[in-house]
């Protein structure tokens, strides 16, 4: 009966209707555009034929896409204005119900030329550099550092984990999603269980190092890990080496002084958003054997 019941749920969750993508682009404070870039069409149709593949190693993108549950956005060149408010838009969003599932790519504008890895990683970088050196949240000061296991990217007070892909793999395929460099923020609730508050997936995580070595041409990257697992550091799992080189001992990336720090003020809480659904119902949609909990 139980197999039963998780079948109906899965079978009903496709039915969902989804709407057009154009209706879930945000650019500011406006959601949903008709009139975009040339490039930009072209360059999603990408992103979702490689999503969507058969085989595709991030089941957890693959639903997301396949339900709906993507926002999308765009950097035209290498202008970066519209990019904060874009994702303070984002940010409310995902602090609605109807909305906690949901994440969103960044599109950038491709190269004429793609560029080196070591320019992406740069580009990359700078862009989270400068999200955060203008987050208006009140906690954005307070944040801990990238070399502590429980730093996690934020914007708008809420936590993200971050993927960034882009041209210049040729190796690891699973970072390659188009001809332009493509950011992915991922809410941290997305991986919390309702039920206990702790991070969930790790059977799920499992199964996407496993797909990986047969999307790849290159085994798992050894920086890979799982959030809150000691020795754990995020920020070296959001921009990878193509080979298995390891990332460096300095995060990039530089947080903002604590204005408040030396008078003992406390951090404001971040943002956790509870899951539209549990952890074993999400995953028992792709087909992937999983207690909630584990």
């Amino acid at each position: 009966m139980q197999a039963e019941n998780k079948s109906a749920v899965a079978v009903e969750s496709r039915k969902r209707e989804v709407s057009d993508w154009r209706a879930r682009i945000i650019l500011e404070d406006q959601v949903g555009l008709n009139d975009i870039p040339p490039w930009l069409a072209s360059s999603y149709e990408t992103l979702r034929s490689q999503v969507l593949s058969d085989g595709y190693p991030c089941f957890f993108g693959t639903i997301a896409e396949r339900r709906g549950e993507m926002f999308y956005s765009y950097v035209d060149g290498k202008e970066l204005s519209t990019l904060p408010a874009t994702m303070a838009t984002f940010a409310r969003l995902a602090d609605q119900v109807e909305f906690r599932r949901h994440n969103i790519a960044i599109f950038f504008e491709p190269d004429a030329q793609p560029l080196s890895h070591e320019d992406y990683h740069d580009h990359f970088w700078g862009a989270l550099q400068h999200l955060h050196n203008v987050d208006k949240a009140p906690g954005a000061d307070f944040q801990p550092d990238p070399s502590d296991e429980a730093w996690e990217f934020s914007f708008g007070g809420v936590q993200m984990f971050v993927v960034c892909a882009c041209p210049s793999f040729k190796k690891r395929h699973s970072r390659n999603l188009g001809p332009g460099m493509v950011l992915l923020f991922q809410p941290r609730a997305v991986f919390v269980d309702t039920i206990t508050n702790k991070v969930i997936g790790r059977e799920a995580r499992n199964q996407v190092r496993e797909r990986l070595r047969t999307w790849d041409e290159v085994e798992p990257h050894p920086d890979l890990g799982f959030y809150g697992d000691p020795g754990n550091l995020e920020w070296k799992q959001y921009f990878l080496a193509d080979d298995s080189e390891r990332a460096q001992d300095r995060c990039p990336f530089l947080s903002r002084k604590r204005k408040n720090a030396a008078q003992g003020a406390s951090a404001p809480r971040m943002a956790t958003h509870a899951p539209a659904q549990d952890a074993e119902e999400y995953v028992d949609e792709i087909g992937v054997e999983y207690s909630a909990g584990k």
